[in-house]
């Protein structure tokens, strides 16, 4: 089960399950962009690891201290698969799928739309956990047929990079759940 937007501490709520940013959208629609503050009380990430994230180019620089859409996408995709994923094998994730942090038009599929997908994806696994990797394939081969890309390779490359990212996530959750169990024990 997921209480919270994965990456986040907003609430989940299945009613969003295949549209999570929707909870998210509003916010850039009010605003001129996120302060450094409330993006570390959306994602419940300290000031110094998301500044570290721009200096080291994994995060687009904010543009009159507000961070975007695209920053705050980026953030919480990075801190879906930090706690069980390298931040290098995170970022070679998010590049190998969308290439560089400051180009959108070499993306495969916006962080917006990716988070949108990882989110389904999880919530599907959470009510009927998946344990082979080929009930996995599927659901994300359902999740994702309605995106429109037409490159083979393309299309392939998504594929890869969501099992990855999904398994991080979920292995994640595993790891929090056997943490959990165990504190019980003492």
């Amino acid at each position: 089960m997921i209480d919270f937007l994965p990456g986040t501490v907003l609430k989940f709520s299945e009613s969003i399950a295949d549209n999570c940013y929707s909870v998210i959208e509003p916010l850039f629609a009010v605003t001129k962009g996120l302060t450094l503050s409330q993006v570390c009380d959306m994602t419940g990430l300290e000031a110094t690891t998301i500044q570290n994230w721009v200096r080291r180019g994994w995060v687009k620089n904010p543009e009159n201290k507000r961070y975007g859409e695209e920053q705050v996408m980026r953030i919480i995709l990075i801190n879906m698969m930090r706690g069980s994923m390298q931040m290098d094998q995170i970022t070679f994730l998010m590049s190998y799928i969308n290439g560089s942090v400051e180009d959108r038009s070499d993306d495969i599929l916006p962080d917006r739309e990716l988070f949108n997908k990882l989110c389904s994806i999880i919530y599907v696994c959470s009510k009927n956990p998946v344990w082979d990797v080929d009930s996995l394939e599927k659901v994300i081969d359902e999740k994702i047929a309605d995106v429109n890309i037409t490159d083979e390779t393309s299309l392939n490359k998504l594929r890869t990079a969501l099992r990855a990212m999904v398994l991080a996530i979920l292995s994640t959750q595993m790891r929090d759940l056997a943490q959990q169990a165990f504190a019980q024990l003492q």
